[in-house]
């Protein structure tokens, strides 16, 4: 079998696998190592690219297929933040309404300017409470996308040179993390 041929049969076998449904006796995530399992096979089989790099397709696709690895360990302990900081929010978004309620009730028994005082400082405080989680959220997003765009740029370190090798081209997309291939243009 022609090696190029090989390659693109391989790539075909693999998203053929991937966009149809997993039988039911599979979970996704072996449903996806299958379609891993089949790629390396194929390319194998063929020597459409050298071995040890077939050898090492898992470290780079497990993680961006949700399978296992850093990847899935990484979103979780992102999931996991994420959580923490929402159940830490929550608890005071309790906290201010209790607060508020019993504000209301006094404002019945305080002057005016009293009540406007308590509400006002009440109202700065839930501000601040706000921006704060808004600051928290955002740097752990931050975060989170830091890490995509470092495992996206180191994975494609590793692929670009065996798939100039071939002449086909791969886009690695750190915001949707999605692979496309092409080997007739060049997307840099």
């Amino acid at each position: 079998m022609n090696y190029n041929a090989g390659f693109f049969i391989g790539i075909l076998v693999f998203f053929g696998i991937l966009i149809s449904p997993a039988p039911d006796a599979l979970s996704i995530e072996a449903w996806r190592t299958l379609a891993v399992v089949f790629l390396m096979a194929i390319w194998w089989a063929t020597e459409a690219i050298p071995l040890p790099a077939t050898a090492l397709l898992p470290l780079a696709l497990f993680p961006l297929l949700g399978v296992f690895g850093e990847g899935v360990l990484a979103k979780d302990a992102f999931q996991e933040a994420a959580l923490e900081l929402k159940k830490e929010a929550d608890l005071n978004v309790k906290k201010f309404e209790d607060e508020e309620l019993e504000l209301t009730q006094k404002r019945e028994v305080l002057a005016k300017k009293d009540f406007n005082e308590l509400a006002d400082d009440f109202d700065k405080r839930v501000q601040k409470t706000r921006n704060f989680y808004d600051l928290k959220d955002s740097q752990l997003r931050d975060s989170l996308e830091k890490w995509k765009k470092n495992f996206i740029e180191l994975s494609g370190r590793i692929i670009q040179p065996i798939m100039l090798d071939y002449q086909a081209f791969i886009v690695l997309d750190s915001s949707q993390i999605d692979l496309f291939f092409d080997n007739r243009i060049d997307i840099t």
